[in-house]
């Protein structure tokens, strides 16, 4: 596998939901690795916060700022056609997303909505604006690649999660296909596939868990974000198309498809501990 270095030096990444957590902490990593960032998010406030962290842990690094709201597809289309007219991009990491949790019956009908549209069609907001622009270059630049943050939830489904497993599994179906049809454009595409991290968004959605999620949840070990976004590059060096951080992740997602049955089974249990316990 090629250093982490040869791969991302000089390279220009596009990173959405680039102000906190993962995407932050990639972008600070790579930045020390000699990339150039440039970080979307909606809110130009913390978008200056961002790129002022990344330049104190990096000092000098090239980093761009652009306020975005990636489920509107217009805006995509205008915002970024103006940037890679003068900042042509290599690579693309989906990172932004949202998540409310609670019972089905409970959740309102904008969350379902809500999380389509920035966990999934922000993605394909992003890649319809960029892929054009990664295609028409891959024969000077040496392939691009696109990369979606996804979840543990992109693979399996658990209690107090129906609106952003709908989301994310459909992101990684998405993935499925953009991988198939663009590497014969030399473009590779990846999804990562994180369990709880500890982010100020994962620290939001605590207070609305459902016991039985929390119980289920419990059994999982939570990653911090800067060892997601070393997997996530290690992972996009290596060209690998899943990407999963942390051994119980990736016993757990080998689970789900060998002994799904098995896995259903060990939710079920602590759920219903959870619910004699209520």
């Amino acid at each position: 596998m090629a250093s982490l270095e040869s791969v991302f030096r000089n390279r220009h990444v596009l990173l959405t939901g680039g102000s906190t957590g993962i995407g932050l902490a990639t972008a600070k990593q790579l930045a020390a690795l000699g990339a150039t960032t440039t970080l979307f998010a909606r809110r130009l406030p913390v978008l200056e916060e961002a790129r002022a962290a990344v330049l104190k842990a990096t000092p000098g690094a090239r980093v761009h700022i652009l306020a975005l709201d990636v489920a509107k597809e217009e805006d995509v289309q205008r915002v970024l056609a103006a940037h890679l007219s003068t900042n042509p991009a290599d690579m693309l990491i989906n990172n932004a997303g949202i998540v409310m949790p609670g019972r089905f019956t409970e959740l309102e009908s904008r969350h379902f909505r809500e999380m389509m549209d920035v966990n999934y069609f922000g993605a394909v907001n992003m890649c319809r604006a960029v892929i054009p622009h990664m295609i028409s270059r891959t024969g000077t630049n040496g392939g691009g690649y696109i990369a979606n943050v996804g979840s543990l939830l992109s693979v399996m489904g658990i209690f107090g999660y129906s609106a952003y497993c709908g989301s994310k599994f459909a992101l990684y179906g998405f993935s499925e296909v953009l991988r198939a049809e663009l590497w014969p454009h030399n473009i590779a595409v990846s999804i990562l596939l994180p369990p709880d991290t500890d982010t100020p968004q994962h620290t939001f959605e605590l207070q609305y868990l459902p016991a039985e999620t929390k119980a289920i949840a419990g059994q999982v070990k939570m990653l911090t974000a800067e060892s997601v976004a070393d997997t996530l590059l290690r992972g996009m060096a290596a060209k690998t198309f899943e990407i999963i951080p942390g051994f119980d992740s990736k016993t757990t997602v080998l689970a789900q498809r060998l002994v799904p049955g098995v896995v259903r089974w060990v939710c079920d249990s602590a759920q219903r501990k959870a619910q004699k316990q209520g």
